[in-house]
């Protein structure tokens, strides 16, 4: 029975209508991108300058990064309200309408981009044209080493404020009523009152406390230096 000449002109429409389909997903979405003026200027120069469009520049950085690092580049935003630019219709009815509208850049890409994203992926191609960013190409290895090296640096960390509450704790205190003996000397400098250090020990002792009492030193104490000197001339006069 030769088939139904309606249910044929059906079946070769809707063939037609599925390759139509295909062609428009493989060239993608067309997005209007909002953004300010300056932005589009410096994305639309640097799209020239490689003989590439912007959909371009967008494609390469996000065949690149991974999302959750793209989500760390901050979004350039929209325009402010007074950036608009006049555009002039060129046909149709309205042919000649002088319309103020905000800043866009026109893209072509695969669907289910959202806008900043596109605004995040090409200000990265911005900065690394400006060499102000870099891409590094990083192993487990490489994450595990790094990784690592953070915990260390934490450990580290973690240790020097710990000595650094210790020697707050442990620190000198000035003498009340300043250095006015030996014994008030050989204090000073963490001796016993009854030591009897050569000038050798008490020449090391004073440059031990005073890289950390130092006025200029973290823990510097100008009281506790200005003893600590007294000290030395009274155990090792000039």
């Amino acid at each position: 029975m030769p088939d139904d000449p309606t249910a044929t002109f059906a079946r070769e429409s809707a063939a037609q209508g599925d390759g139509r389909a295909l062609a428009g997903e493989a060239r993608g979405k067309a997005y209007v991108v909002p953004c300010h003026s300056k932005f589009r200027d410096k994305v639309t120069a640097l799209a020239e300058k490689r003989s590439v469009s912007a959909g371009d520049l967008a494609r390469a950085v996000l065949l690149l990064m991974p999302e959750d690092a793209l989500a760390l580049v901050p979004d350039p935003g929209e325009p402010a309200a007074d950036d608009r630019e006049v555009v002039t219709l060129r046909s149709g009815p309205s042919k000649g309408r002088v319309l103020r509208r905000k800043p866009r850049l026109q893209v072509r890409l695969p669907a289910g981009y959202a806008m900043a994203d596109l605004r995040r992926a090409l200000s990265l191609a911005l900065d690394l044209a400006a060499g102000e960013q870099e891409i590094a190409l990083e192993s487990d290895a490489d994450k595990a080493a790094r990784a690592e090296a953070e915990r260390a640096g934490a450990r580290a960390s973690e240790e020097v404020d710990s000595l650094v509450r210790t020697i707050e704790t442990i620190r000198l205190r000035p003498l009340e009523k300043g250095v006015l003996s030996r014994g008030d000397a050989l204090h000073a400098l963490g001796f016993s009152p009854y030591a009897m250090p050569d000038r050798a020990a008490i020449r090391t002792r004073f440059r031990q406390l005073a890289r950390i009492y130092h006025p200029d030193a973290r823990f510097g104490d100008h009281v506790l230096m200005s003893q600590l000197n007294q000290a030395l001339e009274r155990l090792i006069p000039f």
